[in-house]
């Protein structure tokens, strides 16, 4: 059995009790026989349970859940599925008497509409009320679906950009400057020590969001130059196991930026007044928050209902909440009684104005789709397995580089051969689906990856006391690098710096601890 399948079984197997749910052994077959109880809606979920404690509890006490009879907390069921099978069935089983879809991006709503686990949006006083308060776009972002009959199929009830969050105190005492752009976070300015780790990033498996950010990057600069930029700021920085590691780290000063989707940017700075979240110039995109009927909702009056409500101006006020810290979709949220009570509630509003005035990439989300998988896992075997030959290797280029030991146009070449990709964009699209169905194959491919980009830091590493040769008038000059092999200092550290010696070290391990780390994940 598939691995992932296996884990979105189990998952709603635990779920089942919850459900109060029994099974029922039919003489022929086994068949799941959902038990009466006080449910009057079902919504499953991406978001934690601070978003939907306090949007429950809300809920219940307006006007919107009396006019459908809902008096209380225990009349709505919140299912917390993070894996896509898991959310898929739940959408689609009438087993689950799930009525609503909330929470968890644009990709995954359009896979459950592909797949035809959506219904369409077609009751017109509930368009009217989402096309009054919701603009088609947001900052050049698609905040509505629709399907080839032009039906809504689903609208965001928030929005999120991707950026960084800075700790000023950090950056100053570090002597960096105050980034703007991905590329300042993969200059050479950047660099400090090997020791010092300035930026933290999340390995691309562990964090949803984190993977986004890449996925930003890379359609920004293009696939060369964009994981040219990631191994860069690999180099400048630290790999952590998730969002949230990565968002503590620039909290406590461990870095001095981290990259952040903008709710964690701004949970960090009612932490350590000294952070601040950035949207790069001119790089980064606008997420709505998507939510929908199931494929067939047992409470459509109900589920109405609570759409009604995520749309009013109270309801979209409690995105403000202090513990959740996300950007509403209507404008007057921050006018509302609840959003006053927040002392930084005019810093916060500042963000917002800038998110939506900030010009976003044109994102292509198909492109992102049919790659994502291959992406998550040549991130890990690339840059997080190999992080201390990527690190050394950097090193060693920088403080050459900034000592005066050869050109910009010779770093250039270096870089060229140290942030090289171990596929083509091509190829990542091409083996996209067996990344996701083959453990065995994707493990495989791993190994290989993390050998070719190791073999990538051991040339970069040699190139560094190499001859470097110009391009004249004449023809081919050759300039003697001002670095020799035997004045290049070796980096140090704690740990031996030889790339290769490190690869050698790490590969005989990593073909067993993948599968057993997959198993541990979502």
């Amino acid at each position: 059995m598939k691995l992932k399948h296996l884990t979105g079984m189990l998952f709603l197997l635990l779920l089942i009790p919850s459900l109060n749910m029994q099974v029922a052994v039919a003489e022929e077959k086994e068949d799941l026989i959902p038990v009466t109880n006080a449910t009057k809606l079902a919504i499953v979920t991406r978001h934690d349970s601070a978003i939907t404690n306090l949007f429950i509890a809300e809920f219940v006490k307006s006007e919107y859940a009396a006019k459908v009879g809902i008096t209380s907390n225990d009349e709505v069921d919140i299912l917390p599925i993070t894996t896509y099978d898991g959310f898929s069935k739940a959408m689609s089983n009438p087993l689950f008497d799930v009525s609503l879809g909330w929470g968890g991006g644009p990709t995954l709503f359009n896979n459950l509409a592909a797949e035809g686990s959506i219904k369409p949006i077609t009751n017109t006083t509930l368009l009217g009320i989402i096309n009054g308060v919701l603009p088609d776009l947001i900052a050049g972002a698609e905040m509505k679906s629709y399907n080839d009959n032009d039906e809504m199929m689903w609208a965001s009830s928030a929005i999120s950009s991707f950026g960084f969050t800075v700790n000023h105190n950090e950056l100053e005492a570090r002597g960096l400057p105050v980034p703007s752009t991905w590329e300042d976070l993969a200059s050479p300015d950047f660099f400090t020590s090997v020791s010092q780790a300035n930026i933290g990033m999340g390995n691309a498996p562990d964090t949803t969001s984190n993977t986004r950010i890449y996925q930003i990057i890379l359609q920004k600069y293009g696939w060369e130059r964009g994981w040219q930029i990631l191994y860069n700021m690999a180099g400048n920085g630290k790999i952590y196991g998730g969002s949230i590691e990565t968002r503590t780290s620039v909290v406590t000063g461990e870095t001095a930026v981290a990259i952040t989707i903008d709710f964690y940017g701004l949970i960090a700075m009612t932490e350590n007044p000294a952070t601040e979240y950035i949207v790069p110039a001119n790089g980064s995109i606008v997420n709505g928050d998507p939510i929908s009927y199931s494929k067939a909702p047992p409470h459509e009056d109900a589920a109405n209902a609570f759409i009604e409500f995520i749309y009013s101006q109270d309801g979209q006020a409690l995105w403000l909440d202090p513990s959740i810290n996300r950007m509403p979709i209507r404008q007057d949220a921050f006018s509302a009684p609840f959003a006053l009570k927040r002392s930084d509630i005019d810093v916060i509003y500042g963000i917002y104005n800038e998110t939506l005035l900030n010009e976003g990439i044109e994102f292509d989300e198909d492109l992102a789709l049919s790659l994502e998988e291959t992406m998550r896992y040549h991130f890990e075997a690339t840059i997080d397995i190999p992080h201390t030959a990527l690190k050394a290797t950097w090193g060693d280029i920088m403080n050459a580089y900034k000592g005066g030991g050869f050109s910009d146009d010779r770093f250039d070449q270096i870089n060229a051969v140290f942030g090289q990709p171990a596929i083509t964009q091509e190829y990542a699209i091409e083996i996209e689906e067996r990344m996701v169905d083959d453990p065995a194959f994707r493990v495989t491919k791993q190994g290989e990856w993390t050998e070719t980009v190791t073999a990538n830091f051991v040339r970069a590493e040699e190139m560094i006391s190499e001859d470097e040769t110009v391009i004249s008038v004449s023809g081919t000059e050759t300039l003697t690098s001002l670095v020799s092999a035997s004045s290049v200092a070796p980096t140090t550290t704690d740990i031996p710096l030889n790339a290769f010696s490190v690869f050698v070290g790490m590969i005989a391990s990593v073909m067993i601890i993948q599968l057993i780390r997959r198993k541990n994940r979502r």
